[in-house]
């Protein structure tokens, strides 16, 4: 920055951006927002933007983006703002169109529900703000190809929301490709901003998302930002009955038998939720459904108004969009929800969000509970139900540490020492740079190898390849008429490259199962994965209701259904949740030895964490790391997911030996104490490569792509993101 660095931050703003902040009865700028309109303005580097939800980060990033673009001389589009939901764009586009309301800068918006009109408009001449997703830019990178240029070429600044949702991921690796793309047809070095409510390590954070550029990133955050935080876990002790005609047949499953913890959950949901405006989350869509129906019929039969609602990405767009626009009413409403409303999506003022069983990440965690508390006075607010199975003393020390429990109570204690996993910013994308390479070669009609190698891996986001898995990635791509190769070098599309590209579904690089869509009276309520037993009279729970199927038609992907009263909880698709970081693991181990119980717990929560205490002493865990079981030994590794895939494979495909990985423990079946630090130990002198380790997966196709490569290549993939070696081997050090 230079020395007007001094001027007051709205001094810098242009006088029109000053006048509709008045006329919006703006009173201050927050401290975010004072520091990213002097960067912005007078500064040079990229930016990454860290505050609570609504904390004002798109007001910080657009106001000094807004102030610059009025006095623009240049054609083409002057920021381009990268959403990862529909839903967040089109919330952005109205927050854009007020504060240009007194400026003469367009705001557009580009995805799937926009009119072609408004695109065609938009393609003949191009200007102003673009909200957009990453697969729309593909798509214009390949249908619109010859108007790149026009778009790009005098583009200055890139913005990028909820930047931890992209980082590590099939998605992201997609988008820094396509920035990198735009940044070789653009003149000018755009300025990157990133916007981001939970990141643990902004560096890190910065130095992903600057790949695609020069240059390098700062971060601003509000380090006096607080927040009052209200916040319990409860616990339920699951015991297996039978239910029979005891007033309690409203909490009955599909089979007929219920359970005391269900009621005693769903009696507290209902407690802590109806008549507020608050988001539960699950981390099932399955277990949200069979939730939001259980609680729905008991509503009904206490005559009840229902006030609850059900969110995720598998219903229909429209039953979306009405309970996003109950959520910002003044009816309150409690909505059970997947992950889709745990980003930036305005939904009002939430004064509650629950979560139900355990988090997946810590960063999961912080966002959830940063949904609630969105005004500065008011405080967040969160209730954690986790239940447990009842432990008897014959049952497995597994079962009696109250896995789910200790894993709640870990992350926890984390959040609160304000530590949350670091982003992964250097996995091997392998299938997602076959995505690219199709695309280039559609944009283009054709490219030849080097050209496609400067693009993508020495000028672009695909730097970890080497030039020996590049040249295998064509190869297998040529075997399987992906691609092919023209006797003057030309790589163009195979047959197969062909069908696929024109696949509606390519635009997107991460991998969506094959879905029905299940249609009422022409509605579409939502999709669900076919199974088996899927057929014409069967029964199934969508949207929180239940529906009886009258007709399938295999061909459309389509399944008619009619209210009905029986139920049974479909199949949806998604991916398993992250692997879980080693710092949790030890988190957990910690936590079965301190004396300190944490005020956050309720009384069963606090009971099951010192019943977890008293097996884990009995055991003595805190010396022991083998415990028998019948003919069964248990290695309590205490660490991460990738380091207990790793110990995994060791032992089963390298020693022969029965293994089942249980999260904090590996299990050996069969086999001694000694015989298993004897085969771990042996691996300290001599022990397979990590690329070896992963060819004996029997599976490895994790990513869309991933089908049209070799082996070879999925395993040195599977490898780099999903095993570690060398923390394996520092446990084994320990035996």
């Amino acid at each position: 920055m230079d020395h007007n660095e001094d001027i007051p931050a709205f001094e810098l703003l242009n006088p029109k951006i000053q006048e509709q902040l008045y006329k919006m009865r703006w009173e201050e700028l927050h401290p975010i927002q004072v520091d990213a309109i002097k960067e912005v303005i007078l500064g040079n580097n990229h930016i990454v933007i860290s505050s609570r939800t609504a904390g004002g980060k798109t007001e910080a990033a657009f106001l000094p983006i807004l102030s610059k673009l009025i006095d623009r001389k240049e054609s083409g589009i002057g920021a381009v703002y990268v959403g990862p939901l529909k839903a967040l764009i089109n919330d952005q586009f109205m927050r854009l169109e007020e504060l240009c309301r007194r400026t003469e800068i367009a705001v557009h918006k580009w995805h799937g529900d926009v009119t072609a009109s408004k695109k065609r408009a938009l393609l003949k001449n191009p200007s102003g703000v673009l909200l957009i997703t990453p697969e729309s830019i593909e798509s214009i990178f390949i249908n619109k190809s010859q108007h790149l240029h026009k778009f790009f070429s005098n583009l200055p600044y890139i913005v990028i929301d909820e930047l931890h949702s992209f980082i590590g991921t099939e998605r992201g690796a997609h988008l820094q490709s396509l920035l990198a793309r735009i940044n070789q047809v653009n003149k000018k070095q755009p300025k990157l901003i990133g916007l981001s409510a939970t990141l643990g390590d902004v560096e890190l954070a910065g130095k992903w998302m600057c790949k695609p550029v020069e240059g390098c990133a700062i971060s601003i955050s509000d380090a006096s930002e607080t927040k009052t935080v209200h916040y319990l876990v409860q616990g339920y002790l699951r015991i297996k009955e039978k239910l029979t005609k005891l007033g309690h047949n409203e909490y009955a499953n599909h089979e007929g038998t219920g359970n005391a913890a269900d009621m005693n959950l769903t009696e507290d949901i209902i407690k802590s939720f109806a008549n507020r405006t608050s988001l539960i989350f699950g981390n099932s869509k399955s277990y949200l459904e069979e939730k939001a129906d259980l609680v729905n019929r008991i509503m009904q039969r206490r005559k009840l108004p229902n006030s609850f609602g059900i969110h995720h990405g598998s219903l229909g767009k429209i039953q979306r969009e009405e309970t996003e626009e109950e959520l910002k009413s003044n009816r309150p409403i409690s909505v059970f929800c997947s992950s889709t409303l745990e980003m930036g999506i305005d939904v009002g003022d939430v004064s509650i969000v629950g979560q139900l069983g355990p988090p997946w990440s810590v960063n999961s965690l912080i966002q959830r509970l940063g949904r609630s508390g969105r005004k500065d006075d008011d405080p967040q607010v969160m209730r954690v139900f986790i239940e447990e199975l009842e432990a008897r003393d014959s049952s497995s020390i597994l079962q009696r540490l109250h896995r789910g429990l200790l894993q709640t109570v870990a992350m926890s204690e984390l959040m609160l020492q304000k530590w949350c996993e670091p982003p992964e910013i250097d996995r091997l994308h392998l299938s997602t740079m076959v995505h690219q390479i199709l695309s280039i070669i559609a944009e283009k009609g054709g490219t030849y190898a080097n050209q496609l190698f400067e693009s993508l891996i020495a000028r672009g986001t695909f730097s970890n390849v080497d030039k020996k898995s590049y040249k295998s990635v064509l190869k297998s791509l040529g075997e399987k008429d992906v691609i092919e190769q023209t006797p003057e070098k030309l790589l163009i599309l195979g047959l197969n490259g062909e069908r696929i590209v024109r696949n509606f579904e390519f635009y997107a690089a991460f991998k969506t199962p094959e879905e029905f869509s299940v249609i009422h009276r022409e509605k579409t309520i939502g999709t669900i994965v076919p199974d088996p037993s899927l057929e014409i009279g069967s029964y199934l729970i969508l949207a929180a209701r239940r529906w009886q199927v009258t007709d399938i038609i295999p061909k459309r992907k389509q399944v008619f259904v009619m209210p009905a009263k029986g139920k049974k909880l479909p199949i949806f698709g998604g991916g398993l949740g992250p692997d879980v970081h080693p710092f949790v693991r030890m988190k957990m181990y910690d936590m079965l030895f301190d004396d300190n119980v944490p005020r956050y717990l309720n009384q069963k929560a606090a009971e099951l964490l010192l019943a977890s205490r008293v097996s884990a002493n009995e055991a003595m865990l805190d010396v022991e790391q083998f415990i028998k079981e019948g003919k069964d030994t248990i290695w309590f590794t205490w660490t991460g997911s990738r380091i207990n895939r790793t110990l995994m494979a060791l032992g089963s495909y390298f020693s022969g030996m029965n293994v089942d990985d249980e999260g904090i423990a590996l299990v050996f079946k069969g086999v001694s104490e000694s015989e298993i630090k004897a085969a771990y130990k042996s691996f300290l002198h001599q022990h397979p490569t990590r690329f070896e380790i992963a060819m004996k997966f029997p599976v490895l196709d994790f990513e869309k792509f991933d089908e049209l490569l070799s082996k070879e290549l999925t395993a040195k993939a599977f490898a780099k993101n999903y095993l570690n070696l060398s923390g394996a081997l520092e446990v084994i050090k320990k035996l």
